[in-house]
């Protein structure tokens, strides 16, 4: 050995860096799994997604359309729709965008169809039953006070985002109830980042405009 190549051999090249993998990675990978088992005629590993997305598709379509029952059809339509339609999905990583889109879709094409309900109050129990808020209904007491409170931020929220224009509604809920990145909001919504960002910020402003008294 070389002197020259004594001196590379000792040279330190530190501590190996460490690959941090994307948080959804690990589902993803579950969903590409039981997504090539399903497009190949698998009806349990169809059933498996079904019973890992159905909550996720019943809390975004009830916050977009505001009715349980509409929500719950919406739900079972998009179901039909995805194993019909699982063929041809081309990428299997792609599953839960995709499957939200076609919700979302079927969701807005509902609320666009249904004409106004003067009479019919704002569902506020199916909308706690639901736990469309994780970080705040997940959260049990046995203070009824606090329980009351709870109860009464959610079903604020619950009209503030009833009355908020559809488009930054959805976006709100993809984001803050779904926990979906920007590319996938834009890509189920089929609009670009920059307008997912400002929609988002002018839902999170209106928010936080009228719920400072929860401080």
């Amino acid at each position: 050995m070389t002197d020259e190549q004594r001196s590379n051999a000792g040279q330190s090249t530190g501590p190996p860096t460490e690959h941090v993998p994307h948080p959804n990675a690990a589902s993803q990978g579950k969903d590409r799994y039981l997504v090539l088992r399903a497009q190949d005629g698998d009806i349990d590993a169809f059933g498996k997604l079904v019973e890992r997305y159905q909550g996720r598709l019943f809390r975004t379509a009830y916050m977009i359309v505001r009715n349980r029952h509409d929500s719950e059809d919406i739900v079972q339509e998009t179901l039909v729709q995805a194993w019909r339609s699982l063929h041809l999905l081309r990428d299997p990583d792609a599953f839960r965008g995709w499957l939200m889109r076609i919700c979302t879709n079927k969701a807005t094409s509902t609320i666009r169809q249904l004409q106004r309900r003067a009479t019919d109050p704002y569902d506020s129990e199916g909308l706690e039953s639901a736990s469309v808020l994780p970080n705040t209904t997940s959260t049990a007491t046995d203070d009824p006070a606090q329980s009351s409170e709870v109860n009464a931020q959610i079903e604020a929220l619950a009209k503030l985002l009833a009355s908020a224009p559809e488009e930054l509604r959805i976006v709100w809920v993809l984001r803050e109830v779904d926990d979906m990145s920007y590319e996938e909001i834009s890509q189920t919504l089929n609009l670009t980042e920059s307008t997912v960002r400002g929609r988002l910020a002018r839902a999170r402003s209106l928010v936080m405009r009228h719920m400072k008294e929860w401080e």
